[in-house]
């Protein structure tokens, strides 16, 4: 299975990005859960980067630091699927938001799934 973002059934992608102060990026992007088994080493590798372009130490060190968060969360919780098909039931207003509908109104809640197994 592709990335989301890059199917025609998905191209909304997979996760709604909103910035706290509710508006949503125009931009591509990408969400890094983590259970992915992948995501701390993208983290790293991204710190690394930042490192060599001369971001500030302090932020260098807490993207390691978020690295290991994601790997101890990981091991307490299971890994998760990435490449796993759809398997929630998609809500039209959250699907609506994701298409740029700026007058859908959604309901966020927990995912009560995700209890630790």
């Amino acid at each position: 299975m592709k990335v989301w973002a890059k199917t025609e059934e998905f191209s909304e992608g997979k996760f709604l990005v909103v910035r706290r102060d509710g508006s949503i990026p125009h931009w591509p992007h990408f969400v890094l859960g983590a259970r992915d088994p992948a995501t701390p080493d993208a983290l790293r590798a991204y710190a690394d980067i930042c490192q060599r372009l001369g971001y500030e130490p302090e932020y260098v060190a807490s993207l390691r630091e978020l690295a290991d968060d994601f790997n101890s969360y990981r091991l307490l919780h299971g890994e998760g699927d990435p490449e796993a098909p759809p398997h929630r039931v998609d809500d039209p207003n959250v699907i609506d938001a994701m298409r740029g509908n700026h007058q859908s109104t959604i309901i966020v809640t927990r995912d009560k799934r995700n209890v630790p197994k």
